[in-house]
């Protein structure tokens, strides 16, 4: 098909227009223009899009020649189309047809990846998403270390220090020779005890004893936890998890322990799933480069390498045959392989898909091992597995099928798959006579989203189905009587895969989102078990909250991968993900207001928001910003509570947190504002803040004015009033004026 341009307004993105380009090979790259910024993301599409898009424009003649460019000055709501020679414009004798709606759902899906998923898991994928920026730039924070003022200065590739204030005097740190590539810092007294946390470049949070420097928790780094299979192994829950890069991870389902990684060289996972076969636990992996790999998961050790795919491997499932067993493997190339997994050599290759696999399931059918498949083609399909031939095939009411998994039903076995419309449908599976299906009410009027996963367990002796959705939600439906027993509310974007776990202590329900989250709940009621994944990039800020009567202190990051994790202080026992911002997280602030602990985050979308720190409530969206703001502080004024932000652009802006309302928008120059705080002094509410080009400023926050503004030696990258005067840190250490 030849290359695809499509130019659009969207309603849903905030501003700007759409530029959308595909090739003749699936590459995807998209642009968002708004008056002053254009921001680019690339990716792929599956084949099947270029299949809908040639089957719907046959039918929709274009204008010959291609068409002109549509500017910002245009409508917002036009459209063009152009495929080729021909064009489709709306306003024109040959408006843009309804296929443009896809494209659109395309465009916003790949610019809002964990807000957004109108469109299947495995219809688009981001290739730029989680890059982390080669230059890390320096922080600061300052706190106390030993009952007596400190800093903690952390600068990129040399490394992290802990110092006294004033004079410097080191209380310890790193070198840049140590591998480890600090992002962000932290300092608080919690329960009589000081703590410095760190984030890094990696994703990586680490709390440390400010004053003994015995470590008190922390997560290794990682690329995020879009896939997830779980095991009873040795008697112990376990979760395995892996993301778009790094390794493959094991957890324990009770606490969220870490147990270790296992090895894909890095390059992240596109498949994965768990089986118990013969008394061994094994877990397959598929890697991005089409390779599976085996491991015996009880001993860690890898059985098979995998070799014959030539695209990434998207679905996997396992037939045991006495002490042996098939494992099936579909992927991309839209090619399915029957693998031996004593041996590691193939036993059978079926070719008739003409997209991506989706999902494939094992099954007994007249006494004979049957493999069902489903793809984005629109089609499920049979094959004999002892003969290594094709049964037969058959059309799915022309959605893209999605998921696919068999399900016991009033004692015979049924295929369940999902679709891209929301729809869960149930299948005889001789004959493919369709039996029944379920889907979210009101899906009609809020509009369908695609169910991304299945998986089937029990559940008080009667089967169940775990349904993934793109809007982030998780349902469980009971197979029998097709209705649902309880859905749970996005947490983390939306749902990659899901898992159910045979739990001793009772089943629980595994998920992985598209933010890199893995979700644990308990299967009979929804309630949340949280394992702590790390952050998909780098972590871009830190923050303690101090204990309310009922809540503990808590410690928050934010990352570039636009999330906001929430963990006990003292012990990192996580609490909940906040999906925040999309682009990422630039800076968080905690204070109190009204008893309860609330939290601003900013982000790269030019937006501050509001959170209840204990509820996870998102509350008020402040916006107006022309630049991302870098830097947030939260003080009171006449007994309310203020919200200040320093932007990118050397704007400080504040808000009445409880009515959401600018209050004062403070006078100062056009470097960005690094250090912020606010601060009453002789019963004046003062506001500092330093900025890129070493200038200090200081304002009387009632009056707007500016009372007062200094050069510097060094970049302000915190700040604080002291018994002797104003502490200010930078690259190079302190300095007191």
């Amino acid at each position: 098909m030849s290359d695809v341009l499509f130019t659009a307004g969207s309603r849903h993105l905030p501003s700007g227009r759409i530029e959308l380009a595909i090739d003749q090979e699936g590459g995807l790259t998209v642009r968002r223009l708004t008056a002053d910024r254009t921001e680019t993301r690339g990716g792929a599409v599956d084949h099947a899009v270029h299949q809908r898009l040639r089957a719907a424009l046959r039918t929709t003649p274009g204008t010959p020649g291609r068409g002109q460019d549509v500017g910002l000055a245009e409508e917002p709501a036009a459209r063009q189309l152009t495929v080729g020679e021909s064009s489709w414009a709306d306003g024109t004798d040959t408006p843009v047809p309804p296929v443009g709606r896809l494209l659109e759902a395309l465009a916003v899906q790949l610019l809002q990846p964990l807000e957004y998923g109108q469109l299947p898991f495995a219809v688009v994928r981001s290739e730029t998403a989680g890059a982390v920026d080669g230059t890390l730039r320096p922080a600061a924070a300052i706190g106390t270390v030993g009952g007596a003022p400190a800093y903690a200065l952390a600068d990129g590739a040399a490394g992290f220090d802990l110092g006294r204030l004033p004079g410097g005097a080191s209380l310890g740190g790193s070198e840049g020779e140590d591998g480890l590539l600090p992002t962000a810092v932290a300092l608080a007294e919690v329960a009589g005890r000081e703590l410095f946390a760190l984030g890094a470049a990696d994703g990586a949070v680490q709390v440390w004893d400010a004053d003994t420097g015995a470590l008190a928790h922390g997560t290794s780094g990682g690329e995020g936890s879009q896939l997830v299979a779980a095991g009873l192994i040795g008697g112990v829950p376990l979760v395995f998890s892996g993301g778009s890069r790094g390794e493959l991870r094991a957890w324990q389902a009770e606490d969220g322990r870490g147990l270790g990684l296992l090895a894909v060289g890095g390059e992240g996972v596109t498949a994965l799933l768990h089986a118990r076969v013969a008394g061994l636990d094994l877990v397959a992996a598929a890697a991005p480069d089409g390779t599976v790999r085996v491991w015996d998961a009880a001993r860690g050790a890898q059985l098979q390498l995998l070799v014959g795919h030539s695209a990434p491997v998207t679905a996997l499932a396992l037939l045991p045959l006495g002490e042996q067993a098939l494992l099936a493997t579909g992927g991309r190339d839209h090619e399915i392989r029957l693998w031996d997994l004593a041996t590691g050599r193939p036993v059978a290759e079926f070719s008739g898909h003409s997209a991506t696999v989706t999902g494939l399931a094992f099954a007994e059918l007249d006494g004979r091992p049957v493999l069902f498949s489903a793809a984005l083609d629109n089609t499920l399909r049979s094959w004999d597995v002892h003969a290594a031939e094709a049964l037969a095939g058959r059309p799915a009411g022309g959605s893209w099928l999605t998921a696919l998994t068999t399900v016991p039903v009033a004692g015979t076995v049924q295929l369940a798959s999902g679709d891209e419309h929301g729809r869960i449908r149930f299948w005889e599976l001789k004959g493919g006579k369709p039996v029944g299906s379920c889907e979210p009410e009101g899906a009609a009027a809020t509009g369908p989203v695609p169910v991304n996963a299945l998986a089937v367990g029990e559940l008080h002796g009667r089967p169940v189905l775990a349904a993934g959705y793109g809007d982030g939600r998780v349902r469980l439906w009971d197979a029998g009587t097709r209705t649902e027993l309880y859905v749970l509310e996005p947490d983390g974007g939306p749902v990659a895969s899901v898992a159910l776990l045979a739990d001793p202590d009772g089943p629980v329900l595994v998920c992985g989102t598209v933010a890199g989250a893995v979700r644990c709940h308990r299967l009979k009621d929804g309630a949340p078990l949280s394992v702590p994944t790390p952050h998909t990039g780098p972590v871009t800020a830190l923050a303690f909250a101090a204990p309310v009567p009922g809540a503990d202190a808590v410690l928050l990051s934010g990352g570039a991968d636009g999330t906001v994790r929430v963990r006990q202080a003292l012990d990192g026992v996580p609490v909940r993900q906040l999906t925040a911002h999309q682009g990422g997280v630039t800076a968080l602030a905690v204070g109190e207001v009204g008893g309860r602990r609330v939290l601003a985050s900013a982000g790269q979308d030019r937006t501050v928001r509001l959170w209840d720190v204990d509820a996870g409530q998102a509350g008020p969206v402040l916006d107006g910003l022309a630049a991302p703001a870098a830097v947030l502080a939260i003080g009171t004024l006449d007994g309310r509570a203020v919200l200040l932000a320093g932007c990118t652009d050397g704007a400080v802006r504040g808000w009445d947190v409880l009515g959401g309302h600018t209050l004062a928008e403070l006078p100062g120059g056009s470097a960005e504002v690094r250090s912020l705080v606010c601060q009453v002094l002789d019963g004046e509410v003062l506001v500092a803040a330093g900025d890129e080009g070493s200038v200090l400023r200081l304002w009387h926050l009632a009056s707007g004015s500016l009372v007062n503004e200094a050069p510097l030696d060094r970049t302000p990258l915190a700040i604080a009033f002291g018994e002797a005067g104003l502490h200010v840190v930078g690259p190079g250490g302190p300095v007191t004026l």
